[in-house]
């Protein structure tokens, strides 16, 4: 058995040149005709109940993303090609995501798993990722213009991947509204095979399939009753402003509150392990504790930063930075706030500013 096993290896590693890999008797790769993996884009967009916006719920929906249909190339052998009963198209699905709170759940984000389901011919619903190939059950040759091989002379035009469904599973109920971004759920790759293999050859894939959206429950926060809140930091002279990292000599800080509310719609059932938080997020940031308030025209490096410090003296983060807020929903935070060199030196004359987003999470 061991000396079978070694002169396979020998005669495989000792094919070389431009020459392809021939297709083992019976399986073979198959990839997009045109050169690349059909595109189904699908969305999301629901309005969700108090209840529904709870740990353990799913929401199901169908596969929305249009039905166009692409044509494969398999490298069969020429015998399978001319073979009396045909090929079957043996399917794999896969995904990339992690995987989620349980079997066939996958992680979108840490509100959401996802378990996605694929429609292929004769099966039903197989959800991904598969263990084994399933086939199409269907004989392709040119008789009946469903051809697949690329000595065939017809090709079958095929949709697997544009039918099924996803099942949303919420991990961490959420406030307001559940950005869902572009994220591939999973990919379809096709085999081909004269009879029903559960491990063939995989080539690339033929489809991906894509997910994005919205969920959004009646539970909101108001922060700041809706209205901006702006900081302004006064004029302040430049032959004070020199130190790096430092503020300007003799420049009082400025205090300001963010005050919120939760409780008018009522909070979502927040799980054991889980609290309510702000969550603070700067447009541009360098060191992580530097909101950029203006960039260099010369050389676009950023010479004025802005510190947000919380009533204890700690630096906050502007990327993913955690604001405590009361458990009941309704208070306010005090933070402190000032501008500070980040190159060192006297700094051009001229305005400044800065953008940071506020939003609530439970985490």
């Amino acid at each position: 058995m061991n000396h079978k096993k070694s002169v396979l290896f020998a005669l495989i590693m000792g094919i070389s040149g431009p020459y392809a890999l021939p297709a083992l008797a019976g399986s073979a790769t198959c990839d997009a005709r045109n050169g690349s993996a059909t595109a189904y884009e699908n969305s999301i967009l629901r309005d969700l109940n108090g209840n529904e916006n709870s740990r353990g719920s799913m929401i199901t929906e169908s596969l929305n993303s249009g039905q166009q249909s692409y044509q494969i190339t398999c490298n069969c052998s020429a015998a399978d090609a001319s073979n009396a009963n045909g090929v079957l198209i043996m399917y794999s699905l896969q995904t990339s995501l992690p995987l989620g709170h349980t079997t066939n759940y996958f992680k979108i984000n840490d509100h959401l798993d996802v378990m996605t389901q694929i429609a292929i011919p004769k099966n039903g619903n197989v959800t991904v990722p598969t263990t084994k190939a399933v086939s199409d059950g269907t004989h392709h040759w040119d008789k009946e213009n469903t051809g697949i091989c690329a000595q065939q002379s017809t090709q079958d035009n095929l949709i697997t991947g544009s039918q099924g469904q996803v099942t949303l599973y919420i991990t961490t109920p959420f406030i307001g509204e559940l950005t869902l971004p572009r994220v591939e759920i999973a990919r379809v790759y096709a085999s081909s095979a004269t009879v029903n293999t559960t491990a063939p050859p995989l080539g690339s894939p033929v489809a991906i399939l894509y997910l994005s959206g919205a969920l959004t429950v009646p539970q909101n926060c108001e922060i700041n009753e809706g209205e901006i809140i702006s900081v302004r930091f006064g004029t302040i002279q430049s032959s004070r402003f020199t130190k790096i990292k430092t503020p300007p000599e003799g420049y009082r800080p400025v205090t300001f509150d963010i005050k919120y509310n939760c409780a008018k719609s009522g909070l979502p059932a927040i799980p054991a392990n889980d609290k309510l938080m702000m969550i603070l997020e700067g447009l541009d940031v360098e060191n992580q504790y530097y909101l950029v308030a203006r960039r260099r025209p010369s050389d676009n490096k950023a010479d004025i930063g802005i510190v947000v410090q919380d009533a204890g003296g700690t630096y906050m983060p502007f990327a993913q930075g955690i604001l405590p807020m009361n458990q009941n929903g309704l208070g306010k935070i005090t933070l402190t706030t000032f501008p500070i060199n980040l190159v060192g030196g006297e700094l051009d004359a001229g305005e400044f500013d800065a953008t940071a987003t506020l939003r609530v999470d439970i985490r």
